[in-house]
């Protein structure tokens, strides 16, 4: 008996998990945290209503913290087998997993120092220890490599787009005689950027698990590079400061190549960008080890001309130089993690900004519900950071053409190739209006009989 359950991403963007069971045998696709909304956090807190003792392999798709961030608390709760990713994905993984760990412990004792906590001490969700447990796990697996998983799997990866390494994962499941086959789509990038390389043709396939973040839109026709630069040209205008909340991975190199990109062809005058990310510069590090997996050109990345670094790109890993840029005039950029200001130091710096008329604030990526990302993004005047009640004065503009994800239409022509009809389609990874939006798509488009699973529905292949 085969079957598939879903233990994140279901109905909602965060969390993505889903469990494969095959008689004894058990394996995991991705092993995200849950973020947005206060019961959502809640979720990563409990044990997970499966036995990760039990579970033979995890594989993942990409190194973002919705789809890695569970795995220390997994691997502490009793997993030992291996977990999969493309050598990317590694050690972007790696980065990732150590950072997050740093930020909670900078933010528990922040919490603690402040007395901000509801509980008698805040506590990390997991430390460096944690971390460093889980990353053993780590096993790098390229492109389109078999690899098999006990008596009743085996996977390979295709490409994905979205970040450097992202894959979807074609899984081959036996049953005794009985042989089916899986997509999980991962989350599906966009075409003709840089930093990545296109979506690969997925395989054909009797079961989908498809994304559905951008489900029910279609992201503006208008090119990032010119809305980019009109946005600096003000910033150099007005004198003021830019601050953007960006994944450390991603989407901060996709805008430090956009913004010295403009720079180079004159396009805005130079200005400087101030990374407050520990991890940022590593990250960069992972773009010119790994040439193969994106379309810079080995001159784009030469020396003190590197596209993601240059003279006036400064990196700032300690605290004390974090917060020496409170006293920041702009024309300036400043970007900080996390992307959907869930934590980290993004946050002390819409403490010391938001409530300035002379600030811009710029969100470039998705905000899931419950964020303050999402808030803002809505319109909200006024937030509470770390208990303080904050006036959102800054001048908010929303950035679509920067979208990692793919919108309804890019998904729909990435599936334009599939000639069979998966027997199901499970559309997850959106919030509801967008899987069901990129469900009566599919439907409309293709005729395919398409499935939106409730956190926790179990179903048999």
């Amino acid at each position: 008996m085969i079957k598939l359950s879903f233990h994140g991403a279901a109905r909602m963007v965060p969390g993505s998990k889903y469990l494969i069971t095959i008689n004894e045998e058990k394996i995991l696709i991705d092993c995200g945290l849950f973020q947005g909304a206060r019961d959502l956090r809640q979720l990563n807190w409990e044990a997970p209503p499966f036995d990760p003792a039990e579970l033979n392999a995890i594989i993942l798709t990409h190194g973002h913290i919705d789809h890695i961030g569970y795995l220390p608390r997994l691997v502490k709760q009793g997993y030992s087998g291996p977990v999969y990713a493309t050598p990317p994905t590694v050690d972007i993984s790696i980065l990732s997993l150590l950072d997050t760990a740093h930020l909670q412990m900078e933010d528990a004792e922040y919490r603690n120092r402040n007395k901000l906590s509801r509980h008698p001490k805040a506590l990390p969700l997991f430390d460096t220890d944690d971390a460093q447990a889980a990353i053993t796990h780590l096993n790098p697996v390229e492109f389109s490599r078999w690899i098999e998983i006990g008596k009743s799997f085996r996977f390979r990866y295709h490409r994905a787009g979205h970040i450097l390494g992202a894959a979807g994962v074609e899984v081959e499941l036996r049953d005794g005689g009985r042989k089916v086959s899986i997509y999980f789509s991962g989350d599906v990038g966009r075409y003709g950027n840089p930093l990545t390389i296109d979506p690969s043709v997925p395989p054909e396939t009797d079961y989908l698990v498809c994304e559905s973040t951008y489900g029910g839109r279609i992201h503006p026709a208008e090119e990032p590079s010119y809305e980019i630069a009109n946005i600096v040209n003000d910033i150099h205008k007005n004198k003021a400061v830019l601050l953007i909340p960006a994944f450390a991975v991603g989407r901060t190199q996709q805008i430090i190549y956009l913004v010295n990109h403009l720079i180079r062809h004159k396009v805005i005058p130079p200005i400087d960008i101030h990374i407050d990310s520990p991890m940022a510069i590593s990250a960069t590090d992972i773009y010119v080890k790994y040439r193969s997996y994106h379309s810079l050109s080995p001159e784009d990345l030469m020396g003190d001309q590197c596209i993601l670094n240059g003279r006036n790109v400064f990196f700032h890993r300690e605290r004390a130089e974090s917060k020496a840029l409170n006293r920041l005039k702009g024309p300036a950029i400043i970007m900080s993690a996390s992307g959907m200001m869930t934590g980290g130091r993004i946050l002390h710096h819409l403490l010391n900004r938001l409530n300035r008329a002379e600030t811009v604030l710029l969100l470039v990526g998705f905000m899931a519900e419950g964020t303050i990302g999402r808030k803002v993004m809505d319109g909200e005047k006024e937030i509470y950071i770390h208990k303080t009640l904050v006036q959102v004065l800054a001048k908010v503009v929303t950035m679509y053409s920067l979208s990692g994800h793919g919108d309804y239409y890019e998904l729909l022509h990435w599936l334009e190739p599939l000639k069979k009809a998966p027997k199901t389609v499970f559309v997850t990874h959106g919030e509801s209006s967008q899987a069901e939006a990129m469900a009566a798509h599919l439907k409309e488009e293709r005729g395919w009989n398409c499935m939106i699973p409730n956190l926790g529905r179990t179903v048999e292949l």
